[in-house]
């Protein structure tokens, strides 16, 4: 743990009943997982990216965005880029709607849970501000809409999956919706 991580877990033991810190919790895959209160996801995973890889967004930016259109999500990922590249459109984020998938195909799901995931893959350090404008563009809010939605849109839509993806390609981005 850095010196951070041990700052925040002594915060968390010194918080009481009624107040939760977050706490990172560092795996030896070098994925972080923290435990999350009072933000619009149930859970949180950053996965370190390699030199040169960097997101889009930090779960900051995202969390305003997901406040601003009302929305929560089951989980929200940080992860690491299909290395090598593959050819094609490269994912930068999607939302994914679970449907009536059987409980623990994705991972427990705990009572009250949305079935909704947003994941973030890592883009080249080199394109991330580029991307990052296009996202702010409308494509960011477009999205956090949708998984407002998805939270009420009643039982013929819920009981399948659907997905809310953005990928990088030529310079664009392209947004797909199933």
């Amino acid at each position: 743990m850095s010196r951070s991580d041990h700052a925040a877990a002594n915060e968390a033991a010194q918080a009481g009943p009624d107040q939760k810190a977050a706490v990172p919790d560092a795996s030896p895959l070098g994925v972080e997982a923290i435990a999350t209160d009072d933000l619009p996801w149930d859970d949180y995973h950053k996965a370190q990216v390699p030199h040169g890889w960097a997101h889009p967004f930090g779960r900051d930016r995202i969390a305003r965005a997901l406040r601003e259109a009302r929305a929560t999500v089951g989980s929200l990922s940080l992860g690491r880029p299909d290395l090598p590249p593959r050819p094609g459109p490269q994912v930068v984020f999607d939302l994914f709607w679970l449907g009536d998938a059987r409980a623990g195909y994705f991972g427990p799901i705990k009572p009250g849970r949305s079935r909704l995931l947003m994941r973030w893959t890592a883009v080249p350090a080199e394109h991330r501000m580029q991307i990052a404008r296009q996202l702010e563009h409308a494509v960011l809010e477009q999205g956090c809409r949708w998984a407002a939605a998805s939270l009420s849109r009643g039982n013929a839509w819920s009981a399948s999956e659907h997905r809310f993806l953005v990928s990088h390609v030529g310079g664009r981005l392209q947004l797909s919706e199933t």
